[in-house]
């Protein structure tokens, strides 16, 4: 029995490479083999012609080779002829997983989609509807228990039993629509320097109470304004800041979509924006909160983790202003290749954490970043 947590569309997602606009298994991409997978084709009689001479070990693992960017097992209608000819439970982890995302914290699993594909990318951006979360016990057989890819996150075992605790109060910030998107981001800086102060001091008991408090009508009408107006957006520095790490980044598919990125974008422009794409841009947010494993996704501090993934947050948001007169699917389009590279792009990910590095207290970071009350 494995007791799963996840937003409710994963029980939607089913890969289809007949409709798929960019289908994973030509994407030249580094198709890993597990072990027992490879394992299990040589045992399979008069195989070694068929199936293992596509695959390739380097450093004691196993890799399929892509012939002309796409994966030799693919066939014409973009299907997986192992899949197809000897079952689900005969392809390898990482191709069963794909685009699942999946943490376990504790007793729990955490499962989402990657937006890094399309058909997922439409469930989880589509602009009518909130992420809603749902909890699921399902019992699996003993071949997907073996395979199932899950992924430790980046916690200490003291931490962990409040990990799930805390981001589900950090999505429901996420989620407020009662606040700009930038005002959320700010509340959300706020109550994680909060959080990591406590773990510092030890008194890990009044996390909960923490949590109740940033999810209180009182706290809301009380103290989010206060904690919004506070921070005093400083344009020029944003361009700054953005402008460098845009600027470190010299490779990746979708650099060229960067490269077109109008930070001069008017205030009016930039409010329809906002409040066409609002319940899309929420979505991406809480979608990579979770799925990312976040505020624990990179080895570091909590506010290292807000850092990055706020500075990640705003990437997307100044590519798709820039976009802004696109067709909807365009920008969607966008906003996946964006998040191949920002997840697994070294060049990416390192030209991010070498600006917020020096950010010891992330409230210096927000007045660069966010748009506080007087810009609402």
């Amino acid at each position: 029995m494995k007791i799963y947590l996840q937003p409710k569309y994963v029980s939607e997602f089913q890969c289809d490479g007949k409709i798929c606009p960019k289908n994973c298994c030509k994407r030249n991409w580094k198709i890993s083999i597990d072990a027992e997978t490879y394992e299990k084709y040589l045992k399979f009689e008069g195989v070694e012609h068929e199936l293992t001479r596509n695959i390739l070990k380097n450093d004691g693992e196993y890799f399929i080779q892509q012939i002309d960017g796409a994966c030799p097992f693919l066939n014409s209608n973009g299907l997986c002829s192992i899949q197809l000819e000897r079952g689900e439970e005969n392809i390898s982890q990482i191709c069963r997983s794909y685009p699942r995302q999946l943490y376990k914290f504790g007793g729990l699993i955490e499962r989402s989609l990657t937006i890094t594909c399309p058909l997922a990318a439409n469930l989880v951006l589509n602009p009518n509807r909130r992420i809603e979360f749902e909890t699921k016990e399902i019992i699996l057989p003993d071949w997907a228990q073996r395979q199932i890819f899950v992924n430790e996150p980046n916690i200490s075992q003291k931490i962990l039993p409040y990990a799930v605790e805390i981001q589900l109060t950090a999505i429901s910030i996420l989620q407020e629509k009662r606040l700009s998107i930038d005002g959320r981001l700010i509340v959300l800086g706020f109550y994680l320097r909060q959080v990591e102060e406590i773990f510092l001091r030890g008194d890990l008991e009044t996390i909960s109470t923490l949590n109740k408090i940033y999810t209180s009508e009182e706290f809301f009408v009380g103290q989010m304004p206060l904690l919004i107006s506070s921070v005093n957006f400083q344009p020029k520095n944003f361009f700054a800041l953005m402008s460098n790490v845009i600027a470190k980044i010299r490779d990746g598919t979708a650099e060229k979509f960067l490269r077109q990125i109008d930070f001069n974008i008017s205030d009016k422009v930039r409010k329809k924006f906002l409040k066409k794409y609002a319940q899309t841009l929420e979505n991406y947010l809480v979608n990579e909160f979770f799925g990312g494993a976040y505020p624990f996704k990179i080895e570091g501090t909590i506010q290292h983790n807000y850092a990055v993934f706020a500075v990640n947050y705003k990437i997307v948001e100044s590519t798709a202003l820039s976009m802004f007169n696109k067709p909807a699917r365009k920008i969607f389009e966008m906003i996946s290749e964006l998040a191949v590279d920002l997840n697994h792009n070294n060049n990416f990910l390192n030209a991010i954490t070498d600006e917020v590095k020096n950010f010891a207290d992330i409230t210096i970071l927000m007045n660069k970043l966010f748009r506080g009350k007087n810009f609402e």
